[in-house]
């Protein structure tokens, strides 16, 4: 996994809070992804190729979240970690995957 060389304090900050949330969840940290700061929202992101979701946290904030991204129209749909397993959550991008698909 990549982190980006041009994150602030408390952006680093950010990325060890996404760490540690992974780590919770038991995310696989091993396989090609990157952690970094999408400039566009100022969010800070963990992504893996081997999820669905992506996790984030956004500008003013240190509320973790999910994100899966539909790749058909670009909508996106977000969901909070907290109180959630990493079964939830690929059954929540995968229904969603699944649902983009049909239509």
């Amino acid at each position: 996994m990549d982190i980006a060389k041009n994150l602030c304090s408390n952006e680093l900050r950010k990325a060890g809070l996404l760490i540690t949330e992974a780590s919770r969840l038991g995310m696989d940290l091993s396989g090609f992804g990157e952690i970094g700061l999408n400039q566009s929202s100022g969010n800070v992101y963990l992504w893996l190729e081997d999820y669905l979701f992506t996790l984030y946290i956004g500008l003013g904030s240190d509320d973790l979240m999910a994100c899966w991204y539909n790749s058909n129209n670009g909508e996106e749909e977000f969901t909070e970690t907290a109180g959630l397993t990493l079964d939830l959550l690929n059954t929540w991008a995968y229904d969603l995957e699944e649902e983009s698909q049909a239509a």
